[in-house]
């Protein structure tokens, strides 16, 4: 193939290996994803379907030691699931929330993407909200389709109100403060741990611990999983109840109170650092601010970085088992249609669906279902 002939030809991504193909009639030519960059071709050159973004902040975008994890999940998510993923190298001047939310919706309107992995704390975020020196990001601009006509945007950030869930968006963001290195190991290790285990089977109790305190509506909602394996729900746990299920191996793991980043009050507290010792490939925290971080600064109206506080969401990286961790409310309702993870997306997820797929097409209470780790888990069947 030569200049002369790019006219005739495309380029294809996300194909196994993570490899980028010159296709020029009947030839292919393989090339690394860092040489594809200069070609700076527009989406509707794509005569491939897009399943998954993977968005790499400006931080790591130049990182080839990340890039060749990402390659490995890329490859393992091929070969699992036959799904085509592309990377998005983010920049400085791409890094607005607004401007990823754009590249999200034009891979969706051209090829119907189903996740998107967003690599990186300095990923220009959205805010929820932020109460004393807690912050809670927003992915609401880029789970729903439709411009900033799709959702409303309040002094605090995004309001929390229903919103249909388009894409499945999860976060791998880095406790900001950490040190570059540190960060680095991190996302490569979590990377790889998504590459290397893709098989889980729904053969261990599901757990849930919750409170009195506010279970009102969600207490029917929870026991609703018995009907989806062997359920051990366990109201108001005392701590050697909390001790010795740290022990046990689970295939899924819930937890209900009031809560915080660091922990939850499920009668006695469960601390986010007690995550790091689950036996479970999946973990939801449900109640407020569980999908936050804390920071060195007050309410100021804008997303401010991580600080090294324990928060569940920076549990995907120190914990070898678990695969997806989904924080907020899981469970509540109070509405007269399902708004709830429970109600929308455990049936399909416990029925052999990847996480994305659960989620995506359902109905949710704005920012109170946050992602974090890898999109494509599912249970195998």
């Amino acid at each position: 193939m030569v200049c002369g002939e790019m006219n005739k030809t495309f380029i294809r991504t996300g194909l196994a290996l993570g490899l980028i193909f010159l296709f020029s009639g009947s030839s292919a030519i393989a090339i690394s994803p860092q040489l594809a960059l200069s070609f700076n071709y527009p989406i509707q050159n794509n005569f491939f379907k897009t399943d998954m973004l993977i968005f790499i902040s400006p931080q790591y975008a130049n990182d080839i030691d990340i890039t060749n994890a990402i390659e490995g999940y890329i490859f393992a998510v091929k070969k699992d699931m036959n799904w085509n993923i592309k990377i998005i190298y983010l920049t400085e001047e791409i890094n607005q929330y607004e401007k990823i939310d754009q590249i999200l919706e034009d891979y969706y309107n051209k090829s119907n993407i189903n996740a998107a992995l967003m690599i990186g704390e300095d990923t220009d975020t959205a805010l929820s909200g932020d109460c004393d020196y807690i912050e809670k990001p927003s992915i609401v601009p880029w789970f729903t389709t439709g411009g900033m006509d799709a959702y409303e945007i309040s002094e605090q950030g995004i309001v929390s109100k229903p919103y249909k869930m388009d894409i499945c968006v999860s976060l791998l963001y880095p406790t900001s403060i950490l040190d570059y290195e540190t960060k680095k190991n991190q996302i490569i290790n979590t990377l790889n741990k998504f590459s290397k285990q893709r098989t889980f089977y729904l053969n261990n109790d599901i757990i849930v611990f919750e409170s009195s305190e506010i279970n009102k509506y969600s207490k029917d909602i929870y026991k609703t999983l018995d009907q989806l394996g062997n359920l051990v729900y366990i109201q108001d746990p005392n701590i050697s109840m909390i001790e010795e299920s740290l022990d046990d191996i689970h295939s899924m793991y819930f937890v209900h109170g009031h809560s915080n980043p660091a922990g939850t009050k499920v009668n006695e507290w469960f601390s986010a650092e007690n995550v790091d010792n689950l036996k479970t490939p999946f973990f939801a925290a449900d109640g407020c601010y569980v999908g936050g971080w804390w920071s060195n600064q007050t309410d100021n109206n804008i997303l401010d970085p991580s600080i090294a506080g324990s928060w569940y969401g920076s549990k995907i990286f120190s914990n070898e088992v678990i695969q997806v961790i989904v924080c907020g409310l899981i469970s509540q309702n109070g509405y007269s249609y399902n708004v709830s993870f429970l109600e929308n997306s455990s049936p399909g997820l416990i029925n052999g669906k990847n996480i994305a797929e659960s989620l995506i097409g359902n109905t949710f209470i704005g920012d109170n279902v946050i992602v974090f780790g890898d999109p494509t888990f599912h249970f195998t069947f």
